[in-house]
């Protein structure tokens, strides 16, 4: 019996190694793409509900501005140069600058690079609000409710001041300002 089981054996991978040297080569990967293939767009051509263009060496200086107020951290592009491949969301470089965790997860999370800031809480049981404030603490603007997941529209905080607020019911929570 064992005899026969490995006569199938050696003809199935006999088969099987022929069926290999028979078939077609398989095509290559296609060539990465060069800079001089990549689509080239222009600021006048984007949605600004959608995204936006900045110079690299202005989103570096200046973050992306008013610009971002009421955006979505993490689907709003910012293009940087003239092609269409090149562009940053602000959730990129995202990292949670001020928070609150007395009885809540609530986070002010920043973005270096767009210098924008909005705020994220743990739970949809919590209705969260991202005020930006003036340097002499009056309030410039505020976006609340959900943009994504669990956090708000962001707002520019280049020069300016953001603190995160969550309430649920009679009850308030905020960061401290940053």
């Amino acid at each position: 019996m064992l005899g026969r089981r490995s006569a199938r054996l050696a003809a199935v991978l006999a088969l099987c190694f022929a069926a290999a040297l028979a078939a077609p080569q398989a095509a290559s990967a296609a060539p990465a793409t060069t800079p001089s293939e990549v689509a080239t767009i222009k600021a006048e051509d984007l949605d600004p509900a959608n995204a936006m263009m900045i110079p690299e060496a202005e989103l570096l200086s200046t973050g992306c501005g008013a610009g971002c107020d009421g955006k979505n951290p993490a689907t709003y592009k910012i293009y940087h140069s003239g092609c269409s491949t090149c562009y940053h969301y602000c959730s990129d470089d995202a990292k949670t600058v001020a928070s609150n965790t007395d009885g809540i997860s609530l986070e002010l999370r920043y973005s270096p690079r767009c210098r924008t800031a909005w705020a994220r809480v743990g739970s949809d049981f919590y209705y969260p609000t991202v005020r930006s404030y003036y340097l002499d603490g009056r309030v410039r603007t505020a976006y609340s409710g959900f943009a994504g997941a669990y956090y708000t529209p962001m707002v520019n905080d280049a020069n300016l001041l953001a603190r995160a607020e969550a309430v649920a019911g009679p009850t308030t929570w905020w960061t401290s300002k940053y």
